[in-house]
């Protein structure tokens, strides 16, 4: 899929999306070790006090020369010294979260109370990760763990679309996505769904990425109510660095309101 242009993104008042990711995937740092963690840390732990250890995220590249798509590209060293596969660095109200390992850098914005809004992309979640990127690689810099060589980006935004507005159960997917509305029509209808779509990106005629679209039925964890799950990932390479971002961006939005219906943009709010 290629954008013709910069046509205005769809903006929406209450956007139902609880979570943002931006994920900078890098050529592993050899050098960096567990001390790196803690002294990382030193630098961010005002505005990060928590922390948590996770396993470690595989590579992911996107590949347009095969039939196998998106594939984690799997690899093994030998170390002397055990190395933290992955950590958090969560701030207090557990709002914005930095993850990272020897060849990932992720900023995250996750909604943790319903009164938490939205901060939109422009003003404050590309411009606080290129904030702590550079403190990232400025630590890195001043290591001596060599320069930070980016080789794909990711653009993800998780949406929590729940029932009471504009339809109540699984079965009216249709009322929400814009492309199920036949699903209806046969003699009994559907109990819930879930799909995948995946998409390539295309710039000026080349293929610079792919989108994935993940959806799926679920429960609200504190009342139960029915809710579909919609995740848009664009991940790809433009450039250097993170390049890449902005047009990630603009593609997750578009198809957002895209796969969404009319009904639902009145919901949220769409101006």
């Amino acid at each position: 899929m290629e954008i013709a242009g910069k046509p205005p993104l769809p903006d929406f008042e209450n956007p139902p999306v609880v979570e943002t990711v931006l994920s900078a995937q890098f050529e592993a740092l050899a050098d960096m070790h567990t001390v790196h963690f803690g002294l990382f840390w030193e630098r961010i732990r005002q505005q990060f006090p928590k922390t948590e250890e996770r396993p470690a995220i595989a590579p992911v590249f996107e590949r347009f020369d095969d039939h196998n798509k998106s594939r984690p590209r799997l690899h093994f060293e030998a170390r002397e010294a055990a190395v933290p596969e992955r950590i958090w660095f969560v701030n207090e109200p557990g709002t914005e979260m930095i993850q990272l390992q020897v060849d990932r850098f992720i900023k995250n914005w996750r909604k943790s109370a319903d009164e938490d809004v939205y901060p939109r992309y422009e003003k404050a979640i590309k411009p606080e990760f290129e904030r702590d990127f550079q403190r990232f690689e400025d630590f890195a810099r001043d290591q001596s763990l060599g320069p930070i060589q980016v080789n794909q980006c990711e653009v993800t935004y998780v949406n929590h679309i729940v029932a009471g507005q504009g339809w109540q159960n699984w079965g009216e997917a249709g009322k929400i996505f814009s492309f199920l509305n036949g699903l209806n029509s046969f003699e009994d209808s559907i109990e819930d769904g879930a799909f995948v779509i995946r998409q390539a990106i295309s710039r000026e005629g080349q293929k610079v990425g792919r989108l994935t679209v993940e959806v799926k039925p679920a429960l609200t964890e504190r009342e139960n109510k029915p809710m579909y799950v919609m995740n848009l990932t664009a991940r790809g390479m433009t450039g250097s660095g993170i390049d890449f971002f902005d047009l990630g961006r603009r593609v997750v939005v578009y198809n957002f309101a895209r796969l969404t219906t009319p009904a639902m943009h009145e919901v949220w709010g769409k101006k």
